[in-house]
């Protein structure tokens, strides 16, 4: 009679804890069901309904414990706990807890990032660039950046390209930066930033088509990055890059007035480029004139 008596009132406790949670007391629900699995043990239905009372509020690793209790007796609930925790994501992330939000995320990114809606996607993957781990970001910029649904903001293809350029793929990120430049309305420091990291990329791609051979697109580049004018340090190497594609080319006048900017970048004479553009010059002279 005993045994009875605990397995209603344990009934009864989940019973008064589903009430008070429809009720919006949620501290007193989380009351009734923990009274519930001290009597009753891990019974999955109970740990379900503490890790989304907990993931309601937003207290992450409060709901992560119930929930990985959970799965490890039964994995069919896998993709029930996955929507609680992005709404314990979004709580976080709302009440400025990035890092409590980002914990929540992991196991449903683990799914699939098509399991993370749109908007907490982008929240996650600037979290993950700021914290220094652009190779976490990455995945997650392109699949907002691939979503049909929704137009993504424009400054997403920055942090896209951004992502691509810590991890060594400039040449990847040009046409991110390209995109977000294209038209108007950025920011103006997104902007400025944004221009001096593309041609950087210019120049650090140029530099490698050049050794791979591939002078006629690392032409194109190299014209594009002294258009843009920016960074101003890096110019004088562009131009005298530019110079000896063209003197190669036959374009010997071409090449004369990339060396002589290289000298007039370098009034001081002091620049690493300055003597060898000066030798360049007195053959070009020496040559055909």
């Amino acid at each position: 009679m005993v045994l009875v008596g605990c397995g209603a009132d344990d009934q009864d406790a989940v019973v008064r804890g589903d009430r008070l949670a429809g009720e919006g007391r949620v501290d007193e629900a989380i009351a009734e069901y923990k009274l519930a699995l001290r009597r009753r043990g891990d019974e999955p239905l109970v740990l379900l309904r503490l890790g989304h009372a907990y993931a309601g509020r937003g207290d992450v690793d409060a709901s992560l414990r119930y929930f990985n209790r959970l799965l490890d007796m039964d994995s069919t609930y896998t993709y029930q706990v996955a929507a609680d925790l992005v709404e314990a994501a979004t709580v976080a992330r709302d009440e400025g807890a990035v890092d409590n939000m980002a914990r929540a995320l992991q196991p449903v990114q683990r799914l699939g990032i098509g399991q993370i809606p749109e908007d907490l996607k982008l929240d996650l993957a600037r979290y993950y660039q700021e914290s220094g781990d652009p190779g976490s970001a990455l995945p997650l910029y392109l699949s907002a950046l691939g979503a049909a649904e929704t137009e993504p903001p424009k400054r997403v293809w920055f942090e896209t390209a951004r992502s691509f350029q810590e991890l060594g793929g400039c040449g990847e990120a040009l046409g991110y930066y390209r995109n977000f430049l294209a038209g108007r309305g950025q920011d103006p420091g997104d902007r400025a930033a944004a221009q001096w990291e593309y041609g950087t990329c210019l120049l650090e791609v140029a530099d490698a088509q050049i050794e791979r051979g591939r002078t006629g697109t690392a032409l194109v580049n190299l014209d594009l990055l002294i258009e843009l004018g920016v960074p101003r340090g890096v110019l004088d190497r562009a131009h005298f890059q530019r110079a000896g594609i063209r003197l190669a080319n036959g374009d010997v006048a071409g090449a004369r007035e990339d060396y002589e900017t290289v000298l007039a970048l370098n009034p001081a004479r002091t620049g690493p480029l300055v003597q060898t553009a000066e030798e360049r010059l007195r053959e070009i002279r020496y040559a055909y004139e």
